[in-house]
């Protein structure tokens, strides 16, 4: 996926964001009050989010969690920041909110990325840093396009530990669903020879 910045030197308050981004076509994120342009997503990325989505949906499903995908979009901050995360998991039913015919929730528990080199620096860094202040979210994991690697951070106690998955003999493992699931399943039919 390619993220740009729409107009960058502007500043957006929340209400003028969801009442433009409720007209536009493809989805665009809040970022510090600052727009970003999501400019579609390439062959690995689909392949990778159908994977997890079918991988997971059976294991959220049965303990009690919804799993939404990346048209769902996400209050970080009520009044500068929402965006919409590859996938995300939610203990119970979303806590949905409209704004100017715009639909968000604020609930997450997990939040899953995808990213590409163009995404990877907002991921890992800013998003990163906004995900984990979430206080309803327990991990944040960042799932690599060009090679089998995961990297999770969960919430233990107070803290946050990092640990990465690698290689298609790996297994991600996710605590609080009590699953581990093998990469060469996230990864499977994934071509890493792509450019």
């Amino acid at each position: 996926m390619l993220v740009k910045p729409y107009s960058p030197d502007r500043l957006w308050n929340a209400d003028e964001y969801l009442a433009w981004e409720s007209q536009q076509e493809y989805k665009n994120e809040l970022i510090d009050n600052r727009v970003w342009i999501m400019c579609g997503a390439n062959a690995r990325h689909n392949q990778i989010s159908v994977n997890l989505m079918l991988a997971l949906h059976p294991l959220v499903e049965e303990q009690g969690y919804e799993l939404l995908g990346s048209r769902m979009c996400l209050e970080v901050e009520r009044n500068s920041t929402f965006v919409y995360p590859d996938m995300t998991i939610v203990r119970g039913e979303p806590n949905m909110s409209c704004r100017f015919n715009q639909h968000t929730f604020d609930n997450p528990t997990h939040i899953i990325e995808i990213y590409s080199p163009s995404t990877e620096s907002i991921d890992r860094n800013r998003k990163r840093e906004l995900y984990l202040q979430i206080p309803s979210v327990s991990a944040y994991y960042l799932v690599a396009q060009d090679k089998p690697l995961i990297e999770a951070h969960q919430r233990t106690g107070d803290e946050w530990l990092c640990e990465s998955f690698a290689g298609l003999e790996a297994d991600l493992v996710i605590p609080a669903l009590d699953c581990e699931i093998p990469l060469s399943e996230i990864y499977r039919r994934v071509s890493f020879a792509q450019a």
